[in-house]
């Protein structure tokens, strides 16, 4: 009888090991599809954020899910760690891409809101520690929340650089609370931007079109800015905002 016993043991045992790979199997692809409002696209995040942001009306479920295997970039050039200028638009008034109506690089740029000035310090800072160019993050800022720290879209992005919830937890913001911290939101805009720059390498017009349409649409349109009116719009708009080197 001794030896059934211990042959059921082993099952046991052999069975509790299986089923604890197969829970750690799905915590590690565990995720939520979250329907944001507006009738955005359907999400798949790693956090039930209708939950953790409640204000933002997001309706989430479980769903088990393995990442997809995604394109390979190009083979881009080697590039300096420095945002670089991409060309303006055609027709582009040149009057709003002219230099700084105050001295230095914390100088008000035409076009950019008088409200930016307070707001030098935390932008200087954090495009110093993520080596961004701090006229491309006044530009964005402009155009994304015309420098209102507390503003909202329809799709439920917020704070002055206009965070998605998925996108400020991603790169550290955890709460609504931290979103709407005009210094925490303007280092996970930043640090976001740093990132879409070394995914893209370095082309301003489709770090732009990322930060204004998604990564997906970049890449899925053959690394070009994807021919949306909106995002079009978008990247012709901070385009015009961000000043030339040396202009």
């Amino acid at each position: 009888m001794a030896a059934p016993l211990r042959i059921a043991g082993v099952v046991r045992r052999a069975l509790a090991l299986c089923a604890g790979m197969a829970a750690g199997a799905a915590l590690a692809a565990g995720a939520y599809d979250c329907q944001l409002p507006g009738g955005s696209d359907v999400l798949v995040v790693g956090s039930d954020i209708a939950r953790r942001f409640p204000s933002i009306g997001s309706a989430c479920a479980a769903a088990s899910w393995a990442p997809a295997a995604e394109v390979p970039p190009p083979a881009w050039p080697a590039l300096p760690v420095r945002v670089i200028h991409a060309r303006a638009p055609r027709g582009a008034p040149e009057a709003r891409r002219a230099g700084a109506t105050g001295g230095g690089d914390g100088g008000s740029v035409a076009g950019i809101s008088r409200r930016a000035d307070a707001l030098a310090p935390l932008i200087e800072s954090a495009a110093q520690r993520h080596a961004v160019d701090p006229h491309l993050v006044r530009a964005v800022i402009q155009v994304e929340s015309g420098y209102a720290p507390h503003a909202r879209s329809p799709k439920g992005a917020i704070g002055l650089m206009q965070l998605m919830p998925a996108t400020a937890a991603r790169f550290g913001a955890a709460t609504e609370e931290e979103i709407l911290s005009p210094a925490v939101n303007v280092d996970v805009g930043v640090r976001y931007l740093r990132f879409l720059t070394d995914r893209f390498g370095g082309r301003t017009d489709l770090v732009l079109a990322a930060y204004n349409a998604g990564e997906g649409a970049v890449i899925r349109h053959g690394y070009r800015v994807p021919p949306y009116r909106e995002t079009l719009d978008y990247v012709r708009k901070v385009l015009d905002l961000y000043p030339a080197p040396g202009g």
